[in-house]
């Protein structure tokens, strides 16, 4: 019984002891005589304990917080800019990458300007441009000198270089233009309109052509008219009647040749008749009146007014 009290109570003394010793520390645990100061009350304060507690480590959290939220952000974000634009790995919306180059399916806005080295359609499918003020095909090389240009309008179109061609659908030039000349290598170039057409200075062709059931006519308001060709000039025709008219004279002139007029009847209307006299006169103006004579082979010749229309016999260049 006493064994037992006295562990009982040197435990209590022990136990008295260490708590003692908690109580009472000194620097580097070691017990002084001084009693260490109170913590802080934090009885008045309005924040809670855990944050005045361990704040670099609330700073740290809030940092991580914050990180996660930035990236769940840029997540969404880019997640919505892919929904939005249509990013695929072929291209981007309707645009897609291929080794020709890229395809656009539907419509597309060109804000400045298009740099391409070809555009083309799907086969079957056609292919349109609009502008609303005008549109303009360029090409120049890098040096930023134009050589050619297409400028379309609202209500013109404009080609400037150095020749405009128009082309078949084999490749064969159909029409041509320079600053020299203007060429259509067409079988055949039909005016419709009613004006015909007005040439300022020259037409060169080789063949001038009314269409069936049509009048040609080539007329000078104000000018002369003037046909040349180094070899002949044939008028032709085949149903009617061809009309010269002039308001002062017609001349036909042939320098080496002769003028051949190959008609079964020859009628000059309207023709002056002289005054009749009973005796000769023998004035200078009387001797400018001849006889018009013609040879077996229809040429004409001049005789005297009192002679025979005969030729001498040793005259052999008169009907020749």
């Amino acid at each position: 019984m006493g064994i037992f009290v006295g562990a009982k109570i040197l435990g209590t003394a022990m136990k008295v002891e260490d708590t003692a010793i908690d109580k009472v520390h000194g620097w580097g645990c070691t017990p002084t005589e001084e009693t260490p100061a109170a913590p802080p009350s934090t009885a008045n304060t309005c924040l809670p304990p855990w944050v005045t507690r361990g704040w670099r480590r609330n700073t740290l959290f809030c940092i991580l917080v914050f990180l996660m939220i930035l990236v769940f952000l840029n997540i969404a974000l880019t997640l919505w800019i892919i929904s939005t634009l249509r990013l695929t790995r072929d291209g981007i919306g309707p645009v897609t990458i291929i080794k020709q180059g890229i395809r656009l399916s539907g419509q597309a806005w060109v804000e400045d300007g298009l740099v391409a080295s070809a555009i083309a359609s799907p086969p079957a499918l056609p292919i349109t441009m609009h502008a609303h003020r005008n549109f303009t095909v360029l090409v120049k090389d890098p040096e930023h000198s134009e050589h050619a240009k297409l400028h379309i309008r609202r209500d013109a179109i404009e080609c400037s270089g150095r020749t405009f061609e128009v082309r078949d659908a084999a490749g064969g030039r159909v029409f041509q233009a320079a600053s020299d000349e203007v060429r259509v290598f067409a079988d055949a170039l039909a005016v419709d309109g009613a004006g015909g057409v007005n040439v300022r200075n020259s037409l060169q062709a080789p063949l001038v052509r009314a269409p069936p059931g049509s009048d040609l006519q080539l007329e000078s308001l104000t000018r002369m008219l003037d046909l040349r060709a180094p070899q002949s000039i044939y008028f032709e025709s085949r149903a009617g009647n061809i009309d010269i008219a002039s308001h002062n004279n017609i001349k036909l002139d042939s320098v080496v040749g002769a003028i051949k007029i190959d008609a079964p009847n020859i009628i000059i209307s309207n023709l002056k008749e002289a005054t009749t006299v009973d005796k000769p006169q023998k004035s200078i103006r009387g001797k400018k009146v001849y006889q018009m004579c013609a040879c077996a082979s229809g040429k004409l010749f001049l005789a005297a007014p009192d002679a025979l229309c005969a030729m001498q016999d040793n005259d052999t260049e008169l009907c020749r």
